[in-house]
């Protein structure tokens, strides 16, 4: 896999968080992410529409969920989201696990399902994740159904004001979707449907900035805001904007740092709103780990780390 090259909206970010050395020293790092793909229990997808909307799919169930016949290929059984060759974000997920990794490349209907030619791969940190788990079953893809709904319902607001997980989908100037997990404590993320406004701390991460760099390039996003209790989602598209909070003298050295704030924040990300859509069967009902601690920025380097 060849390392990640950083366009100029990450490298300004980069530059302003004064993490490009931290980012550099990432840009080849791949770490366990078969093994976190091939033991995932959520995928979530998202893709480029003719109509300019970031769209998100997931798949579901039981892992293995994707089969792996090359290092750059994976294959998806039953996944046919797409009926031409697409460009595809990814990310693999177990939250309870407190595990996932980017899976981005090109995404093929074949005979059964679909295949994904790798161009990113790479893991992730285990912050900010709330662990949850899914019951066992056959792999299943979400939504079930996908419809308007406007952005002051009262179940937009539940799902948004509840919420503890959500999924952010980005657009490269390359045309390459992205997808990441973004979590935090029950009101992390903030909905003015006045102003049809959408914002959250974008809390501190390793350094690279991939979907804020995104964001600050194209200002395509789209937000999947989760409700673990049913398997509905909201999905809210729009454009969006970074702006960077967080400054320190010289450059940061790691890419892991443990902070005395469990949430430290990094920046703030904001998304005018263009629409919302409630998607019915998202997922499978998760059920939250009360007891499961949480990695955050206080914790120990060690248990930041993929493992």
């Amino acid at each position: 896999m060849r390392p990640l090259e950083y366009h100029d909206g990450q490298r300004a970010i980069q530059d302003e968080a004064k993490t490009r050395h931290v980012a550099d020293k990432l840009a080849d790092w791949v770490g366990p992410a078969r093994e976190f793909t091939a033991g995932a229990d959520l995928l979530v997808f998202a893709t480029h529409g003719s109509d300019g909307v970031l769209r998100v799919h997931t798949l579901c169930g039981t892992p293995p969920l994707v089969e792996a016949p090359a290092e750059d290929m994976l294959l998806l059984p039953g996944f046919t989201a797409v009926a031409e060759p697409t460009l595809c974000g990814g990310l693999a997920i177990h939250l309870g696990q407190a595990r996932r990794a980017r899976i981005n490349g090109v995404l093929r209907p074949v005979e059964g399902g679909s295949k994904l030619e790798l161009s990113e791969l790479f893991t992730l940190c285990r912050k900010y994740m709330a662990p949850s788990i899914a019951p066992e079953g056959p792999p299943r893809v979400g939504p079930a159904a996908r419809e308007p709904i406007g952005i002051g319902d009262a179940c937009v607001q539940s799902v948004v004001e509840r919420a503890e997980t959500s999924f952010l989908a980005s657009l490269a100037p390359s045309g390459l979707p992205d997808v990441a997990h973004r979590g935090g404590p029950p009101g992390f993320l903030s909905l003015d449907a006045e102003r049809n406004l959408m914002s959250w701390p974008e809390y501190v991460g390793d350094g690279i900035f991939k979907s804020a760099g995104n964001v600050r390039a194209t200002r395509k996003m789209t937000l999947l805001v989760v409700d673990l209790e049913t398997g509905d989602a909201v999905e809210l598209y729009g454009s969006g904007e970074y702006e960077n909070v967080r400054t320190q003298r010289g450059q940061r050295s790691d890419a892991l740092v443990k902070h005395r704030d469990p949430y430290p924040v990094q920046g703030r990300m904001r998304c005018k709103v263009d629409g919302a859509m409630r998607l019915r069967g998202a997922l499978v009902c998760r059920q939250r780990i009360e007891r499961a601690a949480r990695i955050t920025s206080k914790s120990d380097v060690s248990q930041q780390k993929p493992q």
